[in-house]
Parts: C-alpha cells; sequence; structure tokens
C-alpha cells in the first residue's frame, strides 16, 4: 500500500491557526499572572528587575559613547567612595585608639593600686 505524502494546506493552515490562538492565550496568561505578581509584591520584582540589568549591563559590552557618557560619574563615584573609606578608616582607629587606651589606662591604674595595697 503507498503511503499517502500528499500535503494538505488547509488541515495545516488550521493546525498552525489554532496553535498560535494557543500560544497567544498562554502568553496573555502569563501576562496577567505576572502583572498580578508585581502588584503583589513590587519590592521583589524592583529587585528582581535591577538583578536582571545588573546581569545584562555586565555581559553586554560598553560602547565608546557611554564610556564618553559615564566616565566623569564613574570618576566622581570612585572619589567620593575613596573618600569616604579613608573617613571611616580614620574614625575608627581615632575611636579604637580611644578605647585601647581607656583600657590600657584601666589595666594600669587597677594594677598600680593592688600593688599599693
Amino acid at each position: 500500500m503507498a503511503k499517502n505524502n500528499t500535503y494538505d494546506s488547509a488541515t495545516n493552515t488550521s493546525d498552525l491557526a489554532g496553535t498560535s490562538t494557543r500560544t497567544g492565550s498562554r502568553f496573555s496568561e502569563l501576562g496577567s499572572s505576572a502583572s498580578g505578581q508585581i502588584d503583589n509584591s513590587p519590592l521583589i520584582a524592583l529587585g528582581a528587575g535591577l538583578a536582571i540589568g545588573a546581569v545584562l549591563g555586565a555581559v553586554l559590552p560598553t560602547s565608546s559613547r557611554e564610556r564618553e557618557l559615564l566616565e566623569p560619574y564613574g570618576r566622581k563615584l570612585s572619589d567620593a567612595g575613596t573618600g569616604a573609606l579613608d573617613r571611616g578608616r580614620g574614625l575608627a582607629k581615632q575611636k579604637f585608639d580611644e578605647m585601647a587606651g581607656d583600657k590600657v589606662r584601666e589595666f594600669l591604674g587597677s594594677s598600680s593600686t593592688s600593688s599599693n595595697a
């Protein structure tokens, strides 16, 4: 018995239309579901968006125009961060010296009183 290899365009077209409709309704449901999730927890959606943006920003190469526009801001941000770290380091060292000095004086003061007794 011979196989029937004829192409039935009418049947195939209706199959494609049905598949297209089903796919469209799935995307519509997905959009509604995503919208509902964003309405329920906007901060999580914001965090996810920022994370996706950061990943895309890290993966995609920078253009010369981006470098030209953002380089001054990067330099300012770097300088501000370095300055803040230096100030924080200085304040931490000062506070540590104060606390250590108090403990040393306390230790020396208690040992001198115990030797006097």
